[in-house]
């Protein structure tokens, strides 16, 4: 029975994730619009563009290879497997045993290199401009996610995330210092790589309605993965069954509309430059703060 309610959970949170992930980039921008003065779009305009791509016929360059095509599936597949282990409103799902932080680090890297791949693939002078964009984001951003992994694997002893929050909700993640700015870490990661547009460029037709699809999970990855380690509020388990979890993806869908509220705020607040040096900077120093202070945490006890 405990498996079944496993599976069922499992395939609910896919589900949910896969209808959420265009509608939370469309609040995203919908906020963004109103604290600029702006009526905005509507919530539902991604779910109207991607129908839309979806009926149009993919274009690529001349000079295009097989790397090219391969991108958008293989782009889509790795965030997706990355965002079905990250639990939302409950616990304990199917994929548990699969859900490390060293793993989903790895996966949702891939739809960032595949894209620079397929950008320079193409061979035009944007798409070389945005590889290089992109690679130097990733000097940064990586090392900052894997300092700040490596802080929390010191903080819980393991880096698998359902243990650690379990850890985080009876309060076993100490210092609460080398958390908190773990969490500022993964946070500034978040602003500063949401918006990989310039790699979208290439792309048309359902390609560019997969590509698409693919960055707003990527966007709901990183939000369920800071919500379900620092924020484990009203999480359910699998287990406890459907009754169960209505409070959960009561508690999610909150969670999703502060964090979200929270995200539009601060990149309105910086003028739409998340990529500037001085963030990307930051999010390795947080990272880098937090390892040490797991580290004398760990040294004291």
């Amino acid at each position: 029975m405990t498996v079944l309610l496993a599976a069922v959970a499992q395939v609910l949170h896919c589900g949910l994730v896969l209808l959420a992930a265009p509608t939370a980039g469309g609040l995203m921008r919908w906020i963004e619009a109103r604290l600029a003065g702006r009526s905005g779009p509507p919530l539902l305009q991604p779910w109207h563009e991607l129908i839309r791509l979806a009926r149009k016929q993919p274009t690529a360059a001349e000079n295009a290879s097989a790397l090219f095509d391969a991108a958008p599936p293989t782009v889509l597949a790795a965030t997706a497997l990355a965002v079905s282990l990250v639990p939302s409103f409950s616990t304990g799902m199917l994929f548990a045993g699969m859900a490390d932080l060293l793993l989903l680090a790895g996966l949702i890297a891939l739809p960032r290199a595949s894209l620079a791949l397929a950008a320079l693939d193409a061979g035009t002078a944007r798409g070389g401009l945005a590889a290089a964009h992109a690679m130097s984001l990733t000097c940064f951003v990586d090392p900052a996610v894997f300092l700040a992994i490596l802080a929390l694997g010191i903080l819980g002893g393991t880096t698998h995330l359902d243990l650690l929050v379990g850890l985080q909700r009876v309060g076993m993640l100490q210092p609460s210092s080398a958390c908190a700015l773990a969490a500022v870490s993964l946070s500034a990661v978040t602003v500063a790589s949401v918006d990989l547009s310039d790699l979208l460029t290439e792309f048309s037709g359902v390609d560019l309605a997969i590509v698409s699809l693919a960055e707003d999970l990527r966007l709901l990855f990183w939000l369920n993965l800071i919500g379900a380690v620092f924020l484990p509020i009203g999480m359910a388990s699998a287990a406890a069954g459907p009754v169960a979890w209505i409070a959960g993806l009561l508690a999610w869908a909150l969670k999703l509309v502060v964090l979200i509220t929270a995200l539009a705020m601060f990149r309105h607040a910086i003028g739409h430059r998340p990529c500037g040096s001085v963030l990307l900077g930051a999010t390795c120093v947080f990272g880098l703060l937090a390892m040490v202070l797991a580290l004398a945490g760990s040294a004291a006890v």
